[in-house]
């Protein structure tokens, strides 16, 4: 064996990525991989914004403001029928639905489908490039999860692994859509697999500041609202009124919740009448934004607009109804797209219109408290609009960059969680994260096998194999054995990544050596039944064991399963059994 081959195994080895550094490895891969789709994402949706319109501005509004009226009407509704047509075509042609990521996370197994899923992003492209009052975030998202689950099976990652790094491009999307790493990851954990723990966390973490540091590096990286003067004094006062503010705005949300799941029921029913129903909704938004084109796109303009103090009370009144109107008639047309930034917008002209009231009402309120309470009415409203208080929290402050605003908005987001729990509303995002068939990740604890858990693995030789080959295989894949099965898959024993090492130092015995001269078969096993629980206690009993072969009780070798997966597994699992999720 020479020298350079006896190099690069030793650095294979040493540099393996079946440990807890490949998690972060891959961590840092789905981060930069999002941040490249949300940039590809937001080049194609304004590429279809100006092939409609014409007009070469920043921003939806910008754009419908260079156009006259009966154009914003003709985007709207051209985007809406070309959208519903590119859903009807993968209703009719694709058999496999487009399982939402947040299923694939929260319950499911980590696996979505490609095809569906990519011409669902297309209709959602369309539609937000038209003008569409919906968010970009959630196809966005949605996207930048098909690739990593895509990624991972090709990389022949267990359950636990995918779902994890699926979990990991969805952080990073967020932090890429927002430019808020933190809230980013919060949003996923919070949200998506609805446990908070490091081990669940870090990953997200480094997923979402790769992703952020990525948008930084060829993108723009300042805050999207960056309102460092907004300040509501920290007195009894501001308490009781940041208590009645988040109060109201969790009756707010849950009316519109109830507006966005009536919508559904009453206009999305005949399939076949996809692209009719958004081409009406299209002409119907578009005669609205012919005399407030503010009501297009996500919102965000109206967000800037409550920071710069462009509304008058009767115009933010009349832009709140009519932005509630436009989002609800579009989904509930069935147009693909997000809610969170929607949501935002409402809660903050929410706000703006409830300090504006304490005005008229005697209060003396500068700028500086007017633009406080909108950001307290985002943050209130978006916390029972989606069941997470810490995102939202999180969320407001890291996109404004209005750190002095944490005491009220604390007291803000608390009562709004509080009455959403009296009220029991449900989450904008549980039909999404509660729909499709359930994974080992959804059942209680004492049901789950390590046969749920573990991986295929190819790294299987003959008994009479050289050790030349063996040695390659871990060169490929620096996994803690390569295991010995017989013709028919009997499982054999295994060759331990160290044996292989030390075999390796002794150049002229191991040409002559074969698999079965090196292979041990104290190697403990497991069987595809064995309960999670028993699996954790014979990796306890065993901590030199990185992963352990799972074996059938007719002695076939089934795969294998890795020591962090089983305790990620166990750890999330308890988790969710112990806080009922």
């Amino acid at each position: 064996m020479n020298g350079f081959f006896k190099f690069l195994l030793f650095a294979r080895i040493r540099f393996s990525l079946a440990g807890r550094g490949g998690v972060y490895f891959y961590a840092v891969l789905a981060g930069m991989l999002s941040a490249a789709i949300a940039l590809a994402f937001q080049f194609a949706t304004r590429l279809i914004l100006e092939t409609l319109t014409g007009a070469d501005g920043a921003g939806t509004v910008s754009s419908f403001l260079q156009i006259p009226p009966w154009r914003r009407i003709f985007s709207l509704a051209a985007g809406g029928a070309a959208a519903g047509g590119i859903l009807l075509f993968a209703a009719k042609r694709i058999r496999k639905s487009p399982t939402p990521y947040m299923e694939a996370v929260s319950i499911g197994n980590g696996y979505i489908p490609v095809r569906a899923n990519l011409l669902r992003s297309a209709a959602a492209i369309v539609t937000i490039g038209s003008g569409a009052s919906i968010g970009r975030e959630g196809p966005l998202v949605q996207t930048a999860a098909v690739f990593a689950s895509m990624a991972g099976r090709r990389l022949n990652m267990s359950t636990p692994r995918l779902r994890l790094l699926v979990a990991c491009s969805a952080a990073g999307a967020m932090a890429a859509v927002f430019h808020a790493p933190m809230a980013g990851a919060l949003f996923v954990c919070e949200i998506v697999i609805g446990i908070m723990s490091m081990d669940m966390l870090a990953p997200l973490l480094v997923a979402s500041c790769a992703s952020y540091l990525t948008i930084c590096a060829v993108g723009n990286p300042s805050p999207l609202y960056e309102i460092s003067g907004a300040y509501l004094e920290i007195n009894a006062q501001t308490a009781l009124l940041s208590a009645l503010l988040g109060a109201a705005a969790s009756l707010l949300a849950n009316l519109w919740l109830a507006c966005l799941a009536k919508c559904r029921r009453l206009f999305n029913r005949r399939a076949e009448l996809l692209p009719l129903r958004l081409a009406v909704a299209g002409v119907a938004v578009g005669a609205i934004a012919a005399y407030y084109p503010e009501v297009a796109g996500n919102g965000a303009h109206i967000i800037r607009g409550l920071v710069s103090m462009n509304f008058s009370l009767g115009d933010v009144s009349a832009v709140l109804a009519l932005k509630i109107f436009s989002v609800a008639i579009f989904f509930g047309m069935g147009a693909v797209g997000g809610v969170l930034t929607p949501s935002l917008t409402i809660g903050g002209v929410f706000g703006f219109i409830f300090a504006q009231l304490l005005a008229l009402a005697g209060a003396p309120l500068g700028t500086e408290e007017i633009i406080g309470f909108s950001l307290l009415g985002m943050a209130a409203f978006f916390t029972t609009a989606a069941a997470a208080p810490l995102t939202s929290l999180m969320l407001v402050l890291e996109f404004t960059m209005a750190g002095r605003m944490i005491f009220p908005l604390i007291i803000g987001v608390l009562v709004s969680h509080a009455v959403s729990r009296l009220a029991r509303a449900k989450s904008m995002y549980a039909a999404e994260a509660a729909g499709g068939v359930k994974s080992a990740f959804n059942k209680p604890l004492k049901d789950v096998k390590v046969g749920d858990l573990f991986r295929k693995s190819d790294n299987t030789v003959a008994p009479t194999t050289l050790f030349r080959s063996v040695a390659k295989i871990f060169l490929k894949n620096p996994d803690f054995a390569v295991y010995v099965v017989s013709r028919s898959n009997r499982y054999l024993g295994g060759i331990l990544r160290g044996d292989v090492l030390a075999f390796a130092r002794s150049g002229a015995l191991s040409e002559n050596v074969i698999a079965d001269d090196i292979m041990r078969s104290d190697i403990p096993t497991l069987s595809p039944d064995t309960g999670i629980i028993d699996g954790v206690k014979a990796f306890s009993e065993n901590p030199a064991a990185e992963e352990m072969p799972m074996v059938e009780a007719d002695g076939k070798f089934y795969g294998i399963v890795n020591r962090g997966d089983i305790f990620m597994a166990f750890a999330e699992i308890s988790a969710r059994s112990k806080f009922g999720g």
